[in-house]
């Protein structure tokens, strides 16, 4: 379990893997498990923080669940001040940040570094694994160089999957990817490409996606919490009613969530703060 407010963040220096969506649908995640949530769109497409404008012109500020803000980190006094705001401000559990596709300079190390979740998307590709690859060994190799044992934990998430693609070789290569990666951190399900995971909203969680990603998400969340129960209890809201011959979306994480508790280990040696929280 880590402390709270905690900071989740979703990078890859590889673009087109679905951090921004992910990281979206994390946050209506966490809504739905009563955690006070907010995002932070660094990327500098702003495509979250655009996509939220949007939405408010079409549904409405009263349908917002989450804030989204907007932000960047060009220096080390910005990454700690956001450090420093992401950490101390009690109004929220959990912030989410949505990072630049260019994550390799050593302002954005120090933000990765000093993240209690460190989410990482990927695909089942050579181009997308060299990439990835890539971008876990120069991390590996600044958590060297820290003066604190790394704190964050790694969830790396094979995203976009279609089970469809791949010769023999090639998914002889994704196992033993998955195999290398799981020694860095926790490799997850794997999310499906399906067309529901081409789009989103900022302020609904539609349930075809909730049902793609909800096995990835018990497992980020499970470390964080060290259960699958909601913090806190919330009311259903306006974008969660359904007919009464279907479940909710509640119902439904409830229900997934009794099926794969048993399936979920718990860390025992947690990693060590880098930055105290104040």
């Amino acid at each position: 379990m880590i402390q709270i407010p905690a900071l989740v963040t979703f990078a890859n220096q590889k673009g087109g893997v679905g951090k921004t969506t992910l990281c979206v649908l994390f946050a209506h995640y966490l809504v739905a498990k009563g955690v006070r949530v907010r995002v932070f769109d660094c990327d500098a497409q702003l495509s979250i923080y655009r996509r939220r404008i949007a939405d408010v012109d079409r549904y409405g500020q009263d349908a917002v669940t989450f804030p989204v803000e907007k932000c960047k980190f060009d220096n080390l006094e910005q990454v700690r001040a956001l450090l420093g705001e992401a950490f101390n401000n009690q109004d929220y559990d959990v912030t989410l940040i949505d990072t630049p596709g260019n994550v390799t300079d050593k302002n954005t190390a120090t933000l990765l570094t000093n993240s209690d979740i460190l989410a990482i998307p990927f695909h089942y590709d050579k181009t997308t694994l060299s990439s990835t690859s890539l971008f876990i060994i120069g991390l590996e190799k600044h958590k060297r160089n820290l003066a604190k044992p790394m704190r964050t934990n790694l969830f790396l998430i094979p995203n976009l999957h279609d089970g469809r693609v791949g010769t023999r070789d090639e998914l002889k290569l994704w196992d033993e990817a998955r195999d290398t990666y799981s020694r860095y951190g926790t490799v997850t399900p794997k999310v499906s490409r399906k067309a529901d995971m081409e789009r989103y909203s900022t302020v609904m969680f539609f349930d075809q996606q909730a049902k793609l990603v909800i096995p990835v998400f018990d497992k980020i969340y499970y470390d964080m919490f060290d259960t699958l129960d909601p913090i806190r209890k919330t009311e259903k809201s306006e974008s969660e009613q359904k007919n009464p011959d279907t479940p909710t979306l509640i119902e439904m994480m409830h229900d997934l969530a009794e099926k794969t508790t048993s399936g979920i280990e718990k860390d025992d040696n947690p990693e060590t703060v880098i930055t105290d929280k104040q």
